[in-house]
């Protein structure tokens, strides 16, 4: 036992570098059927785009046609357009990766987005639509004056940047990772292709094209993802994704239980709490409802009943694509644990974002393993689109019209043109050297559009008593507070606005649009509320009344009774969030003492068991240090040993091997003088035993001891002893 010991010890060095070696990494290389069909797709694609944008170009003969194609997109056409201008390349990428790492997050987000949509259609699209101009920043300026408008353009473009440099930064990624271009190469011909449709085609080619990116996408995510759960195992629900992904939960459990926690993420590390889920609504619900390029599409429907029906297939598309992209992500996550895991490899966070194309090029045929880079493509091309649309609506219409109010319409269209490939363009530079904050600001732009244009677009509709003053104040303090509240996670001047967690960043509208919120009723009450009687009359025409009366939406009782939950809410964020609470560590408690059962009277006197016990005890213990002692001297001398061979190593090559042939003979010495010492310590204390339990059985017997009284109790045997 002891020269087992001893020899344990003289590798334990050795089984200490072994276990220090750096964990191996999974790095993906695209198969040259992925790439060079990835290629050719891609050709197809951006071909297709540019032939579209161009006939598109036909069409366009005012105002009207270039910014809101003609207000003739409705139903499924419009649906289809709304879904692929809201799913952004991070839908295909980057979405998955969030879902590996943050698990039941994600949930939320799916919710929130689509729920975003639901409301669009109750409070904003109807009213917008029968406003019917292009696009919200002009509804504000209209609402409340020229100088707001010209605020929630600034709003607007600072949202769009943090949308567009990350799709344009991703574009250019793809082209690098996947057909291993130059990124700079693959970023300027990515850009300069959307760039160039949009500004050609106006909202009809913009309209056109992302009713076919949409289409694409559809089929980029389904098809895999259906081949994707059948290898895994999900059976005939794989045809359909969402229930595929229910047929895989067992599994999920047997590996990582966590993954179903609502109030865990990030693999069962991080806690949630409710406030935090409050937060992942306000900030991206509410977000969704505030988007400028979202609204647009409201804009380009001919009727009422088109706009709320294609909200309602937007809603449809969208929460199929989420779905799917969500069960996407769930296949990641047991794929990595149980095939790349399991060879001992490990995924990093640039190679999670390839988890969909790395599934499909190890479980599909390759011309299904291609099309993912297709749909990622057509998904950042169309994002890119809507954004620079808006951009030229805003700046060539909105800004153009407030400088020169009596410009001619042409004038306008040719001001749409310019602005667009000036945003497109200017994208383009900013993305070939991107602060690193700008790459993961989606969800950055949605607290700034949740923060900004939602409260103001919400009661410039529902409440007569907004006004001017409010509405600036409440766009200035929404955006000032949604930039610094996102980079200090949460603090402000030393106090903490929002306690939710490490990751509060992410939820940041739960302070900033309620504050915003709170100062438009506060300012505008101050300032006496709305006086002009034809806003007034306009309020009510948007919500389809035929006459006027100024007392509907004109409830000060509903502006103050939701100031007052906004202040609340942002109370709420700032106070402790017991989740989060840092729990004071316990005492240690001693360990329990061993208990035996008593043993029979007539066995054996208690003074003898007594003598016995305490011997046996005194004989492990001799054992153990005898033990203790032979692992120390063998490790010391391995240790020396070590030192001496590289001491002599540095000498000379001779005097080095002596100097080892000493010492192991130093060691081997040093190992059987242990081994010698444990046997001699175990030998006197199996004698010491035996002495003891003789004496035991000689003595005469003595009254029994008492049945309340137990013997000492034996001493339990070390973890991993037998």
């Amino acid at each position: 036992m002891s020269r087992l010991l001893a020899l344990i010890a003289l590798f334990l060095p050795a089984l200490a570098l072994a276990q220090a070696e750096e964990p191996k990494y999974y790095v993906f290389e695209p198969s040259s059927a992925v790439s060079t069909l990835g290629i050719l797709y891609t050709l197809l694609m951006m071909g297709s785009f540019l032939y579209v944008g161009w006939m598109s170009k036909r069409r366009v003969t005012s105002s009207d046609d270039y910014f809101a194609a003609g207000r003739s997109f409705g139903g499924v056409s419009n649906g289809l357009a709304m879904s692929s201008n809201y799913m952004s390349l991070a839908t295909f990428l980057g979405f998955t990766a969030l879902l590996w790492k943050m698990q039941y997050y994600v949930v939320a987000l799916v919710l929130s987005f689509t729920g975003g949509f639901v409301l669009i259609s109750i409070a904003l699209a109807p009213a917008l639509r029968r406003w019917g101009k292009y696009t919200s920043m002009q509804f504000i300026g209209e609402r409340f004056g020229q100088t707001a408008k010209v605020v929630a353009v600034i709003c607007m473009i600072f949202l769009a940047q943090l949308y567009l440099i990350g799709q344009m930064k991703g574009v250019g990624n793809v082209f690098q990772v996947m057909f291993h271009w130059d990124y700079t190469t693959g970023l300027i011909v990515g850009g300069l292709v959307v760039t160039g449709y949009v500004t050609i085609g106006g909202m009809y080619g913009l309209s056109y094209n992302q009713t076919l990116q949409a289409i694409i996408m559809l089929i980029a995510l389904y098809v895999p993802a259906t081949i994707i759960l059948l290898k895994l195992g999900a059976g005939p629900a794989s045809f359909f994704p969402p229930f595929g992904y229910g047929e895989l939960v067992p599994q999920m459990n047997e590996v990582m239980a966590s993954y179903f926690n609502p109030f865990l993420t990030v693999n069962g590390t991080v806690p949630m709490s409710f406030k935090f889920y409050f937060g992942v609504f306000f900030s991206i619900a509410c977000g969704t409802m505030g988007l400028p390029h979202i609204a647009m599409r409201y804009f380009t429907a001919p009727s009422i009943r088109d706009a709320k029906m294609s909200t309602l297939w937007g809603t449809f598309f969208i929460g199929l694509v989420f779905f799917t992209t969500f069960a996407i992500g769930f296949a990641a996550k047991l794929y990595t644990v149980n095939e790349l895991n399991a060879q001992g490899l490990q995924i990093q966070a640039k190679e999670a974002d390839l988890l969909i194309v790395v599934m499909s090029q190890a479980l599909t045929p390759g011309w299904v393993a291609a099309l993912p880079v297709a749909g990622a493509l057509a998904a950042g091309f169309s994002t890119i689109a809507g954004l620079l649309m808006v951009i030229g609506t805003g700046l060539g219409s909105d800004i153009y019209s407030t400088i020169n109010p009596n410009a001619a319409d042409q004038s306008k269209v040719k001001m749409g043109y310019i602005f667009t490939a000036l945003g497109g363009l200017a994208t383009i530079g900013l993305a070939l050297n991107p602060p690193d904050f700008l790459l993961t600001s989606v969800i950055w732009a949605f607290v700034v559009a949740a923060s900004t244009f939602t409260p103001v677009l919400i009661l410039g509709i529902w409440w007569k008593g907004a006004n001017k003053p409010g509405a600036i104040a409440g766009l200035l303090v929404g955006g000032i507070l949604s930039g610094i509240l996102f980079f200090s996670k949460g603090k402000l001047g030393g106090f903490t606005l929002i306690d939710a967690g490490p990751i509060v960043h992410l939820i940041t509208g739960i302070f900033t649009m309620s504050a915003a919120w709170f100062t438009i009723v506060i300012v505008s009450l101050l300032t006496g509320g709305e006086k002009n009687e034809k806003i007034l009359r306009e309020i009510d025409r948007i919500h389809g009344w035929q006459n006027y009366d100024p007392r509907r939406y004109s409830s000060n009782t509903f502006a103050l009774v939701t100031a007052a939950f906004a202040l609340a809410l942002m109370i709420w964020s700032a106070m402790p969030d017991p989740t989060y609470a840092k729990k004071p560590e316990a005492p240690t408690a001693p360990a329990p003492a061993a208990t035996t059962a008593p043993a029979p009277a007539a066995t054996a006197p208690a003074p003898a068991a007594d003598t016995a016990t305490k011997a046996a005890t005194e004989a492990t213990e001799a054992v153990k240090a005898a033990a203790d002692t032979a692992a120390d001297t063998a490790t010391t001398a391995a240790t020396e040993a070590t030192e001496a061979v590289k001491a002599a190593a540095d000498t000379a090559a001779d005097t080095a091997a002596k100097a080892a042939t000493e010492a192991t003979e130093a060691v081997k010495a040093a190992a059987d003088t242990a081994a010698d010492t444990a046997t001699t310590a175990a030998t006197e204390a199996t004698e010491a035993v035996k002495a003891a339990t003789d004496t035991a059985t000689e003595t005469p017997a003595a009254e029994p001891a008492p049945a309340t009284e137990e013997p000492a109790p034996a001493a339990q045997p070390a973890s991993g002893q037998q």
